[in-house]
This record gives C-alpha cells, sequence and structure tokens, in this order.
C-alpha cells in the first residue's frame, strides 16, 4: 500500500492467477506466499472453473475468483472468451457446455454479486466487433504478463483492440494481471492499484466498479481530465504516451529522462484519451481511458 499526496490509500493487487486446483504450478497456499512475500495487500485465485471463496492469508486479502471460457476451444475464428469472475459471493451458476455463450457467462457472475473482467482479449484473438456486442464487461485486461514471451507468443498487450473497441463507444476500465501458471518469472510482475480506504472486499470492489484503480508493472500515476486536457504526475519515467481514437496526433509523446509530469490537450475528432507512464526499465503502467464528451 502507499498513500498518494492526498494521503489516499493505493492498495496493490493481482486478479488473474493459477493453482494445483487448475493447470498452476503452485498450490493455493504456495501462491497466496509468493505474492505476500512480495508486498501485495490482495490476490485473487482464478482457477479454471474451480470457484474459489474470499478469505484471509496471513494478512493478505482473499477475493474470490475464477476463471470461465466460452466459445470452441482452440479456434478463435468461433470466438472464445475467458471472463474472470472476482469477488463474487457464492458461485455463478455456470456448467462448463457446448453453446455457452460469453453472455451467459457475464450476466451468471454479475448474478452472483461478482466484477467480470474480459481476459486477454489478445491472446483470445477476441474481434472488437465481437466485443463491443457483449453487455456488462466490468474491465478487461490490457496487459496479461503470461500471454507474452517466453510463455506464450506476443500477445500480451492487448492495447490495440481495446482502442478500437473504446474508438466504437466502449472505453473499458484497464487491468494488468500476470495470469501466472508456471511460476518461473510471470509471477509478481503486471498488476493494479486500488484506491480505497480500507483493505476489504466490499471496499476493494465497491473502488473496481468506480473506476478507482489502473493498472501497473511498477510506475505509479496520478491522472485528471477536464475534458480538453489530460494531465499525469507519475513516478520518474522516460516517456509518457497518449492514445486515443486518432491514428495521428502531435505531442502525442512526451519524452525526458526522470519525467514526473505530462499533459495532453485533446484534438478535434477524439472520442477518448488514455495514457500510459513508462519508466528506464521498460516497466509500464496504464490509465483507464476517458471519454471525450462534446456538444
Amino acid at each position: 500500500m502507499y498513500q498518494d499526496t492526498e494521503g489516499k490509500k493505493w492498495w496493490k493487487g493481482n486478479l488473474h492467477t493459477h493453482t494445483t486446483l487448475s493447470d498452476g504450478r503452485k498450490t493455493p497456499a504456495e501462491a497466496a506466499a509468493r505474492y505476500r512475500e512480495e508486498g501485495y495487500d490482495f490476490l485473487a485465485l482464478t482457477d479454471h472453473w474451480h470457484f474459489a471463496p474470499g478469505g484471509e492469508a496471513e494478512g493478505m486479502l482473499l477475493l474470490s475468483g475464477c476463471e470461465y471460457d466460452a466459445g470452441e476451444a482452440g479456434l478463435a475464428e468461433n470466438g472464445i472468451y475467458h471472463i474472470v469472475s472476482i469477488g463474487a459471493e457464492q458461485a455463478p451458476a455456470l456448467a462448463k457446455a457446448p453453446g455457452l455463450t460469453a453472455q451467459q457467462v457475464l450476466d451468471a457472475i454479475h448474478a452472483a454479486g461478482g466484477f467480470a473482467i474480459l481476459a486477454h482479449p489478445a491472446w483470445s484473438l477476441n474481434r472488437p466487433d465481437e466485443i463491443l456486442k457483449l453487455r456488462g464487461i466490468d474491465a478487461s485486461e490490457i496487459y496479461n504478463t503470461m500471454s507474452g514471451t517466453p510463455w506464450n507468443g506476443r500477445r500480451a498487450d492487448s492495447g490495440i483492440i481495446l482502442d478500437t473497441v473504446a474508438a466504437n463507444g466502449l472505453p473499458l476500465p484497464l487491468i494488468a494481471s500476470d495470469d501466472a501458471h508456471s511460476y518461473t518469472g510471470e509471477d509478481c510482475r503486471s498488476f493494479v492499484y486500488v484506491q480505497a480506504d480500507a483493505l476489504s472486499r466490499d471496499a476493494i470492489l465497491s473502488a473496481l466498479r468506480e473506476g478507482r484503480f489502473y493498472a501497473s508493472q511498477g510506475p505509479r500515476m496520478a491522472v485528471s481530465f477536464d475534458g480538453e486536457r489530460m494531465c499525469v504526475s507519475c513516478t520518474p519515467a522516460r516517456m509518457v504516451v497518449f492514445y486515443s481514437n486518432l491514428v495521428w496526433s502531435s505531442k502525442r509523446v512526451v519524452q525526458g529522462e526522470g519525467l514526473t509530469a505530462a499533459e495532453y490537450h485533446v484534438q478535434p475528432g477524439e472520442r477518448f484519451v488514455r495514457a500510459e507512464v513508462i519508466d528506464a526499465e521498460g516497466r509500464i503502467a496504464w490509465s483507464n481511458p476517458f471519454p471525450v464528451w462534446r456538444a
């Protein structure tokens, strides 16, 4: 946990993790110990089709979790969706079966009181036009460590897909997760900072639902947007990049050694804007996208 300049508390957590209860290589206790030792405040164990209830692990908050999938395995052209349930009060009423749809998964997670995250859309080759048909996606992973090399191909970053979705009217909040399976370096790398007064299920879930979080691999950031100008303050970085629906915009990249602030003025035609902070080690922090409203 860290406190910002206003005294607000930001808790560090990972919302996508696997154990020996599905296809992970650490037991639930070992996985929790690994993240606790690295200074995480909360964790969700999200094994495939195995609902893990919430609780506490030696001072670290455990949120209930599970990863569900819909679609024909291995056939991305027909639509494969992996959706992570976080914080549900009980196991969503779901059974793995042919014909199960992503919308049914989302609806069941919400009926159980959970927060629904679209997992690794780039790895799953999810098409923006199909994502736009879904209702009730609470957030999406913009970065999934396990979906990158050397554990997979280079599909860790889903920015292009999610920017296309945002450009078409659906600016989804953004999560970074490890999706740890092998625990050979992909663990404890990508996470979320959540702003909440207390470290509890209700406080963290409320913050997630209200968008009081950002994704990171280490850099810290504070972002404000007044409809015309986006301002970023951050821990020392080498670059801040502003993304939008425009394929070209001047001054969207700000560079400098030890950079701690940057700003961007909205250009005509922009429908959303978001920021990425990149530090000297190449670690990234991602803001949520802000919609641009004009009369």
